[in-house]
């Protein structure tokens, strides 16, 4: 019997153990996020935590939140992402610091946050938060968590290094990779959460 081949256009699209290049793709973030889960679940926590705060408290505060109307469109979903893409970026600029800038912007941007999605819910009513929020927030608020546990990726491996929990001293270059690449992971999964918020929450 002959053997199979794979025509050349799709060759192109496999690895060199013949897997499909987005299932390799796939792979490696799968790995990546069990890796520094550590970071992924701290920077949730530091992020998801302080929202809820905020929210409690929310309706008893005031930020000045109004509601108005929003069109789908290009500029709204720019809008979104650009914003959404900043808070992310600003969590990770704390890798820079080790992490402990990270911790300090998590905790104020995400109180900040849980204050304005109080005030919102208290302002338009539970029906509405779910109508215009929940569609996309179930996505976008880890997402960020993700770019915080970015940040935090090097104080971690440092302290695990320190306690005794890894022998091996961290590599520099190693942990700003998987800085980056959580980093990476966050900002595709605010662009599929920016494109569901314009066209389906809004």
């Amino acid at each position: 019997m002959a053997a199979l081949e794979i025509p050349e256009q799709h060759a192109a699209h496999r690895t060199s153990d013949g897997s499909p290049l987005w299932l390799r793709f796939l792979g490696g973030r799968a790995r990546l996020l069990r890796r520094q889960r550590t970071a992924v679940l701290l920077g949730n926590l530091l992020w998801l935590g302080p929202i809820a705060v905020g929210f409690a408290v929310g309706d008893r505060l005031d930020l000045g939140v109004e509601q108005r109307a929003a069109h789908a469109g290009g500029h709204l979903w720019w809008s979104i992402l650009s914003t959404n893409a900043g808070v992310a970026l600003l969590a990770f600029a704390g890798v820079l610091t080790f992490g402990l800038a990270t911790i300090a912007f998590s905790l104020v941007s995400g109180l900040l946050t849980g204050v304005g999605l109080g005030q919102a819910t208290a302002l338009a009513g539970w029906g509405d938060l779910a109508r215009h929020v929940l569609p996309h927030a179930w996505l976008e608020l880890p997402s960020i968590g993700i770019a915080v546990g970015a940040g935090l990726v090097p104080l971690i491996a440092v302290t695990s290094w320190l306690v005794g929990r890894k022998k091996a001293r961290p590599k520099l270059q190693h942990v700003l990779s998987d800085s980056f690449g959580l980093l990476g992971m966050s900002l595709f999964l605010l662009l599929i959460a920016a494109t569901i918020e314009t066209w389906v929450s809004t």
